[in-house]
């Protein structure tokens, strides 16, 4: 029996991504070398060399939650991962809301992410480009990555694969660089990495900047389980996705840690309130050429971090459906017969993503609800794990016994509560609004719009046993 049956599914979708695949989606949406490179220099202006400590302090914390997704993986190998993971260890409408969380921060973080690479290309190109031209290439971007999925799982997932390899060369490639200019420089100074000041005030390391220094984990070692949402399109998804979850943000904090300690150290000499810090010390250590050759692999890095994003937030939107719990779902989950894909939910992503592009002149409005609202989903599966009683049969690792287990759900639930109060409080400064608490603004109007479509549509439907996974409680 496959593992879709013996939850009640029948098999639909396309069972084809190997170990590596399945990695490839993990890791990629992380994106070490993206999210280092869009918040290296916000972190670090806050914290100095305190920017090391708190990256440390967020990969133990991710680390801790990886785990606790890992095993819940295992129990429960289904597209929708923290939706039903929720519903089938709680109930239907806990795991609505956890759903939802998730389903925002992906539906918000893709359009970014393409946005992202139209930035950093016009940028790189070194050409002038309107906003309108930036938003049609944008649109451009999300239309190509839509459509690779509509071909379906095994071209998406072979372009994802050549997409980490791009990002495990430009890691390597920078840590070499920087490696070389570190040994070579006469004027490295290693007593930086002691420095832990606030560039932007020069004050001493406070308890608040050093919670701002913790975006730049708490943003970028996020997505390692998106292997589990793609989990009845993975070959043994039991053996094959906690591997592929525990090895990405195993790899992804040790590399990203590496970097940062070579960036600060070669950030000695360089004017600590540029707007592009990282830049500066790049361009410095390895010249404008070899920069603009790093840029490329980031490119590539970003391109399949949206490959990712897609995959994850198209098959969660078709747990959602196949389930009955949105409008129209009949014609939400629907699967192609060539491309065994979630084609129409693909199409409705597309669509949100091109609206929000063209409705909205500063696409902070809605990537400033992508962090908070992973966080809050996370949280929802640390709960959701503390009330599981089902064990995992034959698992010998050592958190798998009981003591072990709960301390470790424990200490994970609290740190994910701790980064959801760090990136609600901070004040944003953000050209162009007025507001202060933007993410917070932003994520409870998606937080306000799920709460009334629970009301109003999916609350009854649970109730009266229409939606919701397969004979499970309401």
């Amino acid at each position: 029996m496959s593992h879709s049956n013996s939850f009640g599914y029948k098999e639909e979708l396309s069972r084809s991504m190997n170990g590596f695949s399945s990695f490839a989606v993990s890791f990629s949406l992380i994106s070490v070398l993206t999210g280092i490179f869009a918040n290296f220099n916000f972190g670090y202006q806050q914290a100095g060399s305190g920017i090391i400590l708190s990256w440390m302090l967020v990969a133990v914390g991710q680390f801790l939650v990886a785990i606790v997704m890992s095993r819940l993986s295992i129990q429960y190998p289904i597209v929708g991962y923290g939706y039903q993971w929720g519903a089938r260890i709680i109930n239907t409408h806990f795991g609505f809301f956890v759903g939802w969380f998730l389903l925002i921060q992906f539906i918000t973080g893709f359009p970014t992410i393409c946005k992202t690479f139209t930035t950093i290309l016009i940028d790189m190109l070194d050409i002038s480009a309107s906003e309108t031209t930036q938003s049609i290439f944008t649109l451009f971007v999300i239309s190509l990555v839509s459509l690779i999925h509509i071909l379906g799982i095994k071209i998406a997932s072979k372009i994802n694969d050549y997409g980490v390899y791009a990002e495990i060369i430009g890691v390597v490639f920078i840590i070499t660089i920087l490696l070389s200019a570190s040994i070579l420089s006469e004027n490295v100074n290693y007593s930086s990495l002691e420095s832990s000041i606030n560039y932007l005030n020069q004050n001493s390391l406070t308890f608040s900047s050093f919670a701002l220094s913790l975006l730049l984990g708490t943003w970028c070692l996020t997505g390692f389980e998106a292997a589990a949402d793609l989990a009845e399109e993975t070959k043994a998804p039991t053996k094959t996705i906690p591997k592929a979850i525990m090895l990405s943000i195993i790899t992804s904090s040790i590399t990203g840690l590496i970097i940062i300690i070579f960036l600060v150290l070669q950030a000695n000499d360089i004017e600590k309130t540029k707007d592009n810090l990282l830049l500066a010390i790049l361009t410095k250590a390895i010249g404008v050429k070899m920069t603009s050759t790093l840029l490329i692999f980031i490119l590539i890095s970003i391109f399949a971090c949206a490959v990712a994003s897609m995959a994850t937030a198209s098959r969660l939107l078709f747990s959602f459906s196949r389930d009955k719990i949105f409008p129209y779902s009949d014609w939400i989950s629907v699967i192609g017969k060539k491309s065994k894909s979630p084609n129409n939910a693909i199409l409705l992503i597309w669509s949100f993503s091109c609206l929000s592009i063209l409705g909205l002149k500063r696409i902070e409005i809605i990537s400033s609800v992508s962090a908070l609202a992973a966080y809050l989903g996370y949280t929802g599966i640390m709960i959701a794990a503390l009330k599981n009683k089902s064990t995992v049969l034959n698992d010998r690792r050592f958190y798998n016994k009981n003591y072990w287990l709960k301390a470790i759900q424990w200490i994970a639930l609290c740190w994910v509560v701790f980064v959801v109060i760090m990136l609600a409080y901070p004040e944003s400064n953000v050209e162009g609004f007025e507001t202060k608490h933007l993410p917070l603004i932003t994520t409870s109007i998606s937080i306000l719009i799920g709460i009334l479509l629970y009301f109003f549509y999916v609350r009854r439907r649970i109730n009266e046993g229409i939606a919701g996974p397969p004979n499970q409680k309401i």
